[in-house]
């Protein structure tokens, strides 16, 4: 059998303070220069970090491609919803965006079901992201995809160019004429 006895060691607050003082010195703040170096660093850091939070000319396309995937989903369905009426999409003639429109009123934007209007322009308010992207349609007289009543593809134009003018990254849409599905070409 092992006992342990334990001997109270007992210090004065005093003698404590003496000893931790001997073993480190005592500091109440930072110098100038360790503050300057800190600033410095974070300086670098913040401005490599600049560049990693803007998107790559591959997002802002893939992001322009899945907005206009979307409309055309939401133009399929609004003339479904009234095959009388059908919806288009129709390319801006500046090339920087499109507009979801009726045929009875080619020129005005449709309004979504929460309020916001189908005319999209790359680098504003929702593709903000997208900014400079540009959609062009093989077919300069025909700007527009159109919709029969039951969801195919009236009109199209061959396909529509997805790029950005000063980047080798593009993406070409084509659209089946029975189904409307769009394909994608990267």
């Amino acid at each position: 059998m092992m006992y342990s006895t334990r001997i109270p060691i007992l210090y004065s607050h005093k003698r404590v303070a003496q000893c931790m003082s001997q073993i480190t010195p005592c500091r109440r703040g930072q110098t100038l220069v360790e503050i300057l170096i800190v600033a410095s660093i974070m300086a670098i850091l913040g401005a490599l970090s600049v560049d990693l939070l803007r998107p790559s000319a591959e997002e802002k396309i893939q992001g322009a491609v899945r907005m206009f995937a979307q409309d055309v989903e939401w133009a399929r369905g609004a003339t479904l919803t009234n095959p009388d009426d059908p919806a288009s999409i129709r390319l801006r003639e500046d090339q920087t965006g499109w507009m979801v429109s009726r045929n009875s009123t080619p020129t005005v934007a449709m309004v979504s079901s929460d309020g916001a209007s189908m005319s999209r322009v790359m680098g504003t308010g929702m593709s903000e992201a997208a900014q400079g992207v540009r959609l062009v349609s093989s077919n300069t007289s025909q700007r527009q995809v159109e919709f029969d009543p039951f969801g195919g593809v009236k009109t199209t134009p061959a396909s529509i160019a997805v790029f950005l003018p000063d980047s080798t990254s593009k993406c070409t849409i084509t659209f089946d004429s029975v189904t409307g599905a769009m394909k994608l070409n990267w």
